[in-house]
């Protein structure tokens, strides 16, 4: 977490600037571990977030609307009653540490005047709210009562007199030349130089550990005891400008990604170490806030949800891939049918013939050597009727053939439709993207659900979209019914379509605009295609192309599903460096 003294100071500070004075208008719990204050200050309304929330505690301004429930949950209800109407008068953290408390000037019962105070600790899984008098610092309540069963060294719940975690570290923001040298002479021997900063100072996380050893041209492996006296001078050069920075508030706000634009991590100074990889910039830290752990969130919900679905999907491809095995050993047990064709034209034409130990032994006229053949018979049946059995079973099968050939095409057919499904699943990155694959799949009936997503007649799904060389749209689609769409809808018959051969892959259109595509343009489609297709790890992909115009879909289809017949194809990488996105 990038969240660190450092970070929650610079929250401190934003804080400070637009909420002292401020006066208590409205709170609201939207979340077990979730408060929201809405506090007015200087003409302005501003909602201030707190969590508490182990996988992302924070305190910070917010501009995101979340649902509140029906019947507020007891803390809210009892902030409410202490807290509105009253006017912060004082923000602070406390020993740099990731706690910070927030100091509210209000009237108690008998109108008399009393200032008591919210203190928010973000401490992952031991992350808290807790409500308390400023001047006693008795505990009124808190958002996680913490009891003796639950913590034998700290408890926190109404009536025991507020502690601070306990904390043997040095505050940052008092440590001298002298101090430093000092500790780092007195520290073991055996501690790594990166291990030294977050084990020893107050609110320095392993984030900016690793940016003080970059700084300082150090291997993060160096040993406290290697250190020369030089060395030392300059790890304090470092840490000392970084302190600098936050004595004087020069923060820069930024959220880092990495090469796949992932979310890498947040922090408030730019980070040398990270230089090489893509950042966006914020003014503020509540903006950061809200945009990291919005798409945080996002992601991390698409994920369960994805993880579930492909689980679902696999489970049915194993079992039609079991179904195809076992329809496939039934056919060729069907193929043997001509043994009793002849069966039964034998028994008819030696009705004359007496059987013994309930088989019958004549000679063969389909055998070129007219070699004797024995064939079992039904004792409770007479040759006739033994006869007669041998045609059912032979018409039987011959019925059996033509049908299972229907089933294994079918679940061959359904295979590579959930296969093709798999990978839109794999590829989704919003959940609109995921919630067109569930309408298709309950639609086509592969799940039940409860209620169908329903989507507004003004949907329009969010194609990405690249432009050619020479200016002319490439459009992608991420699912089946973008696929349809795209290539029935969008698609005019003078474009061209391209598609990764033989495999699951998106559907790629190229606009022509009535233009001759250059053949540069042909690779870039086909590159595109080879991208968004399961064979984007595998080098070189072959692609099959052709007019929009010379393709069809049958009666009755999947989603997704089309043929041609005239087609060209090419060998391409999977690469789509150098082509333009279209903002």
């Amino acid at each position: 977490m990038s969240l660190d003294g450092i970070f929650l100071n610079s929250i401190n500070n934003n804080l400070n600037n637009k909420l002292i004075g401020g006066r208590v208008d409205k709170i609201y719990q939207p979340d077990k571990n979730e408060i929201i204050i809405s506090i007015r200050c200087g003409g302005e309304n501003h909602k201030l977030l707190m969590t508490a929330t182990s996988s992302s505690p924070r305190l910070h301004l917010t501009n995101v609307t979340r649902k509140n429930p029906e019947q507020p949950p007891m803390f809210c209800m009892l902030l409410r009653k202490h807290l509105t109407g009253a006017h912060v008068i004082e923000i602070k953290q406390i020993n740099f540490d990731r706690i910070l408390e927030i100091i509210f000037e209000c009237k108690d019962e008998l109108d008399t005047t009393v200032h008591k105070s919210l203190i928010i600790e973000i401490m992952g899984k031991h992350s808290n709210i807790i409500f308390v008098n400023t001047k006693t610092k008795i505990v009124i309540d808190a958002i996680k009562r913490i009891a003796e069963n639950i913590s034998s060294v700290r408890q926190i719940y109404p009536g025991l007199t507020y502690v601070t975690p306990p904390a043997d570290k040095i505050n940052p923001l008092e440590v001298s030349k002298e101090l430093f040298f000092n500790t780092t002479e007195n520290c073991n021997d055996g501690v790594y130089i990166y291990d030294f900063f977050y084990k020893i100072f107050l609110g320095i996380s392993p984030f900016i550990s690793k940016e003080i050893c970059c700084l300082s041209n150090m291997n993060q492996s160096t040993y406290i005891g290697e250190l020369t006296s030089e060395q030392t001078e300059k790890l304090w050069h470092v840490f000392s400008a970084i302190i600098y920075k936050v004595k004087s508030n020069d923060y820069s706000f930024n959220i880092y990604l990495d090469e796949n634009l992932d979310l890498f991590g947040f922090y408030c100074l730019d980070m040398e170490y990270l230089k090489s990889y893509n950042k966006r910039h914020y003014e503020n830290p509540g903006e950061l806030l809200d945009n990291y752990y919005y798409e945080q969130d996002n992601k991390n919900k698409i994920n369960q949800r994805v993880s579930s679905l492909i689980k679902s999907m696999n489970t049915k491809i194993d079992r039609d891939r079991k179904k195809v095995d076992k329809q496939r050993n039934e056919l060729l047990n069907a193929e043997d049918r001509e043994k009793y064709k002849m069966y039964g034209e034998l028994i008819l034409a030696n009705l004359h013939k007496t059987p013994e130990n309930h088989k019958l032994t004549v000679l063969n006229y389909y055998d070129p050597e007219q070699k004797d053949i024995t064939i079992p018979l039904d004792p409770r049946l007479n040759l006739t009727q033994n006869g007669q059995k041998y045609f059912k079973r032979y018409n039987k099968l011959k019925k059996a053939e033509e049908e299972l050939q229907k089933f294994i095409d079918s679940s061959l057919s359904e295979i590579e439709y959930l296969e093709n499904i798999l990978y839109s699943i794999e590829s989704c990155e919003t959940t609109d993207d995921l919630d067109d694959i569930y309408n298709e799949l309950t639609t086509e009936g592969f799940i039940k659900r409860k209620s169908k997503i329903k989507k507004s007649k003004e949907y329009k799904p969010r194609f990405m979209t690249y432009i050619s060389s020479k200016g002319h749209e490439i459009i992608v689609g991420k699912n089946n019914l973008q696929n349809d769409m795209l290539t029935f809808k969008i698609g005019k018959k003078e474009d061209y379509w391209f598609h990764a051969k033989n495999m699951p892959g998106s559907h790629v259109i190229i606009k022509t605009n009535g233009d001759e595509l250059s053949d540069n343009e042909y690779v870039e489609a086909a590159r595109i295609a080879a991208f968004y297709s399961k064979g984007k790890n595998s080098g070189s992909v072959e692609i099959d192309y052709t007019r929009k115009s010379n393709l069809k879909k049958p009666p009755n289809s999947k989603p997704g599903f089309v043929i041609y017949e005239t087609n060209y194809s090419m060998l391409v990488e999977a690469d789509i460096t150098g082509i333009k996105i279209k903002q």
